[in-house]
């Protein structure tokens, strides 16, 4: 289900389980929406949500975040999301500006593919209809 995303990080703020619970569920989310309207498309499995019983978070973990944005892209729609950064353990974890870059692009896919579902053409009437009229 969508989260709104929090495109408004500082330096003071800090990362915790609801952010990354939020930033996987709302990729997970366009996924499955970029789906009606693209055929299948290489996307990595980010596991679980994490709980308070986790131990932290992973460079690979978010990782995984900066590659199923740009396999949503190649999918999907060249969407301009900045540029992809790949982080390494023992080295300094991802910061404020590129979580708001991140939340920044997952907030722009999902509104450019909602706009292309809700605008899609449909039919105002069912066909076949009940076979039960026609006799």
């Amino acid at each position: 289900m969508w989260q709104q995303p929090k495109t408004d990080w500082q330096a003071s703020d800090f990362f915790n389980i609801q952010d990354y619970n939020r930033i996987k569920g709302n990729l997970n989310e366009i996924r499955a929406m970029a789906l009606k309207l693209w055929p299948d498309f290489e996307f990595e499995d980010m596991g679980q949500d994490k709980t308070y019983q986790d131990y932290g978070f992973y460079a690979d973990e978010i990782n995984r975040f900066e590659d199923n944005l740009e396999h949503i892209c190649t999918g999907t729609y060249p969407f301009e999301i900045g540029v992809k950064q790949t982080y390494s353990e023992n080295q300094p974890f991802i910061g404020w500006e590129e979580l708001n870059r991140i939340e920044s692009a997952c907030l722009k896919i999902y509104l450019n593919i909602r706009s292309g579902i809700d605008s899609r053409p449909t039919l105002e009437m069912t066909l076949g209809g009940d076979v039960n009229t026609w006799l």
